[in-house]
């Protein structure tokens, strides 16, 4: 009975992360990863995040290991430490987010457990763009 209890409540707080974590990614990183931020391919600030979730999750497909990486990078991004040479290319390096490590946390678990918004067409873009090979070089 305790475990029962014990694992809802594990299951509950981590839907709550999540649920936070949407709502944090909402407030801080909609503006530019945000899909419904109203601005057409050709007028992106960033990367939608569904594109870095894909490119995050084939390298740390783990929870702890990826949550650990995208907090990392949001706070110290780092051009040579780059899973995304295309968006470097495309957008240059994001700034640093000195976010509350906690906050950064949840926005990453919201992306790793959560439905990630893709914009229109994504799937095919992302498909021809890495049967190419594109987006490994920066220059």
């Amino acid at each position: 009975m305790i475990a029962v209890i014990s694992l809802s409540y594990q299951q509950t707080n981590a839907s709550e992360i999540v649920n936070q974590g949407k709502q944090l990614f909402t407030n801080y990183c909609s503006a530019c990863h945000g899909v419904s931020n109203g601005a057409g391919k050709s007028n992106r600030l960033a990367p939608p995040m569904i594109a870095v979730k894909k490119h995050y999750i084939d390298t740390y497909s783990d929870e702890q290991s990826f949550v650990k990486a995208v907090a990392d990078w949001v706070t110290k991004p780092d051009e040579s430490k780059t899973l995304m040479r295309g968006a470097i290319r495309r957008f240059k390096i994001m700034p640093p987010m000195p976010f509350p490590r906690d906050d950064l946390k949840k926005i990453a678990s919201y992306i790793f457990k959560g439905d990630i918004e893709k914009p229109k067409g994504f799937d095919k873009h992302f498909k021809e763009e890495h049967e190419k090979g594109k987006g490994k070089k920066l220059n």
